[in-house]
């Protein structure tokens, strides 16, 4: 089981991971002296915050300094589109018109939506110092959990090695290890008398 958190100036809030990976296994002991394999099954499930929010420095978006023109760029392309638009529901009979209205309707509010946006934009440009970008962003894993199965295989006290494989549901993971240690000299070290050097309080 492990729980974290990250937190930084962008986020308003921490954002929390949860993982917890229960596993279910036993151990085989062989003929070989300290050789043993072992086999396991479990699950692997990780949360996190649905949902994540904050903000960022308008210059820290738009570093580039063309931004002046690809404001004015749109700008141009929505008022040629709102002309080509009319221009279409214009041409056409009273009994069209009053077929195709919902549509004319509807791409008439997007592009009055764009051109509102690149207005704000051009608004924040000029106030580049003071302007920040607000956003949130809502995420949700697809599966919570997924299926763990893996093997280890010591060939003796000093060395062994680990695989785990992670399937079904969306999410798919493996992991492997090689461990190598020094049995003989953990246990030398560990007949020696330990002396702490200083003056000792009860």
């Amino acid at each position: 089981m492990n729980f974290s958190w990250t937190d930084i100036p962008e986020l308003n809030e921490p954002v929390f991971t949860y993982v917890l990976g229960p596993r279910l296994g036993k151990t085989f002991q062989l003929k070989k002296p300290d050789s043993n394999i072992a086999i396991w099954i479990g699950g692997f499930r990780l949360a996190i915050n649905n949902v994540t929010s904050g903000s960022l420095p308008f210059s820290s978006i738009f570093p580039d300094g063309d931004l002046d023109e690809r404001i004015m760029t749109g700008m141009e392309k929505v008022v040629e589109k709102q002309t080509e638009v009319d221009q279409w529901y214009n041409s056409l009979t009273p009994p069209e018109q009053i077929v195709n209205r919902p549509k004319y309707e509807a791409i008439t509010r997007i592009l009055g939506a764009a051109n509102n946006f690149l207005f704000s934009l051009d608004d924040a440009r000029e106030n580049e110092v003071n302007s920040t970008v607000q956003y949130s962003i809502e995420k949700k894993q697809k599966d919570l959990w997924n299926f763990l199965v893996g093997t280890q295989y010591q060939f003796n006290k000093n060395l062994m090695a680990r695989v785990e494989f992670g399937f079904l549901g969306s999410r798919t993971q493996f992991v492997a290890d090689f461990n190598i240690g020094s049995d003989c000299r953990l246990h030398a070290i560990s007949k020696r008398p330990l002396t702490i050097p200083g003056p000792h309080y009860l």
